[in-house]
């Protein structure tokens, strides 16, 4: 998801420093996103369960100096994942609820209850200061959601698993990233033309596949996705870079467990939850030669 650019603090390096770094003490993050000088990083809690409605969620906030505050917002949340910023207010999907805290206040403004319409709110990505496009993992759908009358609608053509969601204004288009049937590592990269009321999501030209969960826009023509290969005990995963025009695509070996991965424009970094490490890793696109 998000825009593209055109551990404790005796573990963090300050952020411009071109090491790769871990930042320690998460519970399970799935998903980052960089704001308020800092990275706020949603955590699905000490039970890893995805789905459950377990009290156990929160959301967390490493400041400038690598100071790392747990419960950063005073709110109940289950199993919060994906992560977006519009107009000084942090959304996040949690399950069945989107939900919106304002960042200087730390009060929640926007509950946005979906229960029974929504199974596995996943991933989402700003399109303009009022929407938001939000994956539902379950119902293998893509919605359109509006902040300010909390319209929903439904976009055609369904993406089986659908996980990792942005949005191109350059190109309108969306592109969503998916882990596959059963979560069997066949997922692949889908988009449609957002303004084009009869396009359906299609699997784009050369695309890769893998157990892809998050992806960003490095720019105007290349998309970076994160893999886990396998659910299972896995042991690495994957980052591939594909790029739009040629519709080709590299592969890089990543850490194991990458979840819904991010940009730090201003730092030139990529931010990458860990999940099954309860990490954040802050990796130099240098040194992923991007």
């Amino acid at each position: 998801m998000k825009q593209y650019f055109p551990a404790f603090l005796f573990l963090f390096i300050p952020f411009i420093s071109y090491a790769q770094q871990s930042i320690s003490g998460l519970s399970n993050p799935e998903s980052v996103v960089a704001a308020n000088g800092g990275y706020f990083v949603s955590d699905i809690g000490p039970k890893l369960d995805p789905v459950a409605k377990d009290g156990d969620g929160f959301i967390s906030y490493i400041d400038s100096k690598g100071k790392l505050s747990l419960k950063y917002f005073d709110d109940v949340l289950n199993a919060p994942k994906g992560l977006e910023v519009i107009n000084s207010v942090l959304y996040v999907a949690d399950i069945d609820h989107v939900k919106g805290y304002d960042i200087s206040t730390r009060k929640k403004v926007f509950d946005l209850n979906l229960e029974g319409k929504a199974a596995l709110l996943n991933d989402l990505s700003r399109v303009d200061d009022s929407t938001l496009v939000i994956t539902d993992s379950f119902k293998d759908q893509v919605l359109l959601v509006n902040v300010h009358t909390s319209d929903v609608t439904i976009l055609k053509g369904n993406i089986v698993t659908a996980n990792g969601v942005l949005y191109d204004a350059h190109s309108d288009n969306i592109y969503v990233c998916s882990m596959g049937p059963n979560l069997d590592g066949t997922g692949k990269i889908f988009a449609k033309k957002l303004h084009d009321d009869n396009a359906a999501f299609e699997p784009i030209e050369g695309t890769p596949t893998g157990l892809f969960d998050g992806i960003v826009q490095l720019d105007d023509h290349r998309l970076l996705v994160s893999d886990w290969i396998t659910i299972k005990d896995p042991a690495k995963g994957n980052f591939y870079v594909y790029d739009i025009n040629s519709k080709n695509y590299t592969k890089v070996t990543s850490m194991r467990s990458p979840a819904d991965i991010a940009l730090d424009a201003k730092h030139h970094t990529l931010l990458v939850p860990q999940l099954l490490d309860n990490k954040l890793v802050i990796v130099p696109l240098k040194k992923l030669g991007l």
